[in-house]
């Protein structure tokens, strides 16, 4: 499976060889641009898995451009530079996932960078996965919690009793604690208006 990578670069010899470089990676290259702005519209518009930028480009050094997208996306971000101001760059960009290759490029290097991108994107994945999994919990939670509210305000009974209770309908009607209390939501809080 190719991932789709958008290529930064102003010198167009470079196109070729990054190109070439990346689709042996398995990616392939779906966007060249020269400039910041256009880069920045693309990404906005089109969702890549690499953006690769060889700096300099037309309008800046890419380094801003590195850290905005690494900011504002989930795309990997490999940003070349020459090979004497890589630990530098390196040290501002790290914060934002920025990949930092320097130049001239060692294929082998590169091929490691790409495979770093991946693994952090694949763990960014899963992050991702459990993060809208617990933020569903907890609002199962905020509604089953209302529901036991409203049981022990309106039938003045225990919170121990209102959650035996949500149980006990669940099992007793096979259908999730969540929909119980959703059922007792619509029952109750027309009472409140």
């Amino acid at each position: 499976m190719n991932n789709k990578a958008l290529l930064v670069s102003k010198i167009s010899t470079s196109v070729n060889v990054l190109s070439g470089l990346l689709e042996e990676n398995s990616y392939t290259v779906e966007t060249v641009v020269s400039d910041s702005r256009r880069a920045l519209e693309f990404v906005n518009d089109t969702i890549y898995d690499i953006v690769v930028i060889n700096s300099p480009i037309e309008d800046q050094n890419g380094v801003d451009l590195a850290i905005e997208i690494g900011r504002e996306t989930v795309c990997g971000v490999v940003l070349l530079v020459q090979a004497d101001k890589a630990g530098f760059v390196g040290k501002n960009v790290i914060d934002y996932g920025v990949i930092v290759v320097p130049k001239p490029i060692n294929k082998m290097l590169f091929k490691q960078s790409l495979g770093v991108v991946r693994a952090a994107q694949k763990r960014y994945a899963g992050l991702s996965k459990e993060n809208e999994r617990l933020k569903s919990s907890l609002e199962e939670a905020k509604i089953i919690n209302r529901a036991k509210f409203l049981l022990m305000q309106y039938l003045s009974i225990s919170e121990d009793t209102a959650h035996k209770y949500i149980e006990k309908q669940a099992m007793d009607m096979r259908i999730s604690k969540l929909e119980v209390a959703r059922q007792i939501l619509r029952t109750y809080v027309s009472h409140e208006l």
